[in-house]
């Protein structure tokens, strides 16, 4: 198949979160198994000038309608290979700037402008480059408008797009480019565009809704994920139109892998040693210098805890909060926090640092690669209290480097961590249901009784979690016949 990918972010060019995850090696994994992919996404001056790519070819003065007028644009393009190929839309007007989305916790005041002509540039760019995809696939409400105007009157009818078909897959549904009903006017779309069955949602324009109600599939990156958000608790507004999506069987629900080349302890180089399943001694050695670096006492057999995650609301850090001063002062425990967000959790965390040394480390801010890989070796036990979870990676990662998680059974947590229910089940990690401090302490000392007392349970685990297959190749299978009836 031909693909267009459109995706706001996609590693290793530029990322906020899981999105970039699955755009960078996905479309990689889809190549490798014969398709044409061409991923189209924003060149972040900022961000991306620092990694001097060597473009393969440049196209200059690529004309954007935008509003009731015409924009004028660049297209950077990075040949990785036969198959696969990136288009780096250039505008910095719109795409130079410190962040992404925001600045300092606050959206950007044009993000409806900037990525309605994100989209209408890749329409655009597909036409000018006669790139005759089969499958639009679109990613989260940045990209969700290129569905909308794939079914419009500006591209139904050409050539281009004859043949084509698109799906949405949902990363996030709590973030849905939720604007005033007079941003329309940007997108070029008329006013009979502003329905219940497109893009008005309670009397605003949504680019997710609209993406929802004109693709021909819709996924989110899980199976149960794919259930909650048809509920009113998961659905943030949308479970209506998703369970008219559901009933006409156009809903997936796909779960996401990881890069195993990449996550792979036998071959880290960024670790101080590297570890298999059969021989773990490398793995005490990343805890030791876990511990070292983030001032830690040196004691390879106290449990160790690591987190690494954004302070939002949805990651549950609050509730690891108020519990983790409780554990700290009546168990003989280590706990490594690494992310930011929140003030008020950057701050309390950093309190618990400063009244725990020895037993907490703290960092606050964006984590390299090497710490956190180094996190993922180091610890026993990765805590992941989330009150939703599309998918998460992190537990993925975690069990690849042989870290067990403890997670909340929601979302791709509940698809991907096997509980430990007796000691002769194939389980991977320690899972709780209730969202609160006592059932995710009296989960994380559990985790902590099985690693001190029963330590041939604890290794079979270790040995389970490790061996798990998360590769993007068997994920991408179902992309393909998720692809398949997008056609039908």
């Amino acid at each position: 198949m031909k693909i267009l990918w459109v995706t706001s972010e996609a590693t290793p060019y530029a990322k906020t979160g899981g999105l970039a995850d699955v755009s960078g090696a996905l479309p990689e994994a889809l190549a490798k198994r014969g398709h044409q992919v061409t991923v189209f996404m924003p060149f972040y001056r900022q961000q991306m000038g620092k990694l001097n790519l060597k473009f393969d070819e440049r196209l200059d003065l690529i004309g954007v309608p935008f509003g009731a007028g015409m924009e004028w644009a660049g297209v950077n393009i990075l040949k990785i290979n036969d198959n696969l190929t990136f288009m780096f839309l250039e505008f910095d007007r719109f795409f130079d700037r410190p962040r992404l989305y925001d600045w300092d916790g606050r959206e950007y005041g044009d993000n409806a402008e900037r990525f309605a002509f994100f989209c209408r540039a890749a329409m655009e760019v597909a036409v000018l480059r006669k790139l005759n995809p089969d499958i639009l696939h679109v990613n989260d409400w940045h990209a969700a408008l290129c569905s909308v105007y794939l079914k419009s009157d500006y591209y139904r009818t050409l050539p281009t797009f004859q043949k084509c078909r698109s799906a949405l897959t949902i990363h996030n549904i709590g973030y849905q480019g939720i604007f005033p009903k007079d941003k329309l006017y940007w997108t070029g779309l008329g006013w009979d565009y502003f329905n219940y069955t497109c893009l008005e949602f309670h009397d605003c324009v949504n680019y997710l809704h609209g993406g929802i109600m004109t693709s021909d599939m819709v996924n989110a990156v899980s199976p149960t994920y794919a259930s909650e958000i048809l509920s009113p608790e998961y659905g943030f507004g949308l479970d209506a139109s998703l369970r008219h999506v559901a009933a006409r069987g156009r809903l997936r629900g796909i779960l996401n892998g990881i890069d195993v080349d990449e996550w792979d302890p036998a071959k880290d180089k960024t670790l101080p040693a590297m570890f298999t399943p059969d021989d773990l001694s490398g793995k005490a050695v990343c805890k030791k210098a876990l511990q070292e670096q983030f001032g830690l006492k040196q004691d390879p057999d106290v449990p160790l805890f690591a987190t690494i995650s954004r302070f939002a609301e949805q990651k549950g850090l609050d509730v690891f909060a108020r519990g983790l001063e409780y554990l700290a002062q009546n168990f003989d425990m280590q706990f490594v926090v690494i992310g930011s967000g929140d003030m008020y959790l950057e701050n309390w965390f950093r309190y618990l640092a400063g009244k725990f040394p020895g037993k907490i480390g703290v960092y606050i801010g964006y984590a390299s690669q090497a710490t956190a890989h180094l996190a993922e070796a180091g610890a026993d036990f990765f805590v992941m209290p989330s009150r939703y979870e599309p998918c998460g990676l992190n537990q993925m990662y975690s069990m690849r480097y042989g870290t067990l998680p403890i997670v909340r059974s929601t979302g791709g947590l509940a698809d991907t961590v096997i509980n430990l229910s007796d000691d002769k089940a194939p389980a991977t990690g320690f899972v709780f249901w209730d969202l609160n401090s006592m059932a995710l302490n009296n989960t994380i000392t559990w985790a902590a009784d099985v690693r001190r007392g029963k330590p041939a349970v604890f290794r079979k685990m270790i040995r389970r979690a490790m061996t798990t297959d998360f590769s993007w190749n068997r994920t991408a299978g179902n992309y393909e016949r998720m692809y398949a009836d997008a056609h039908q």
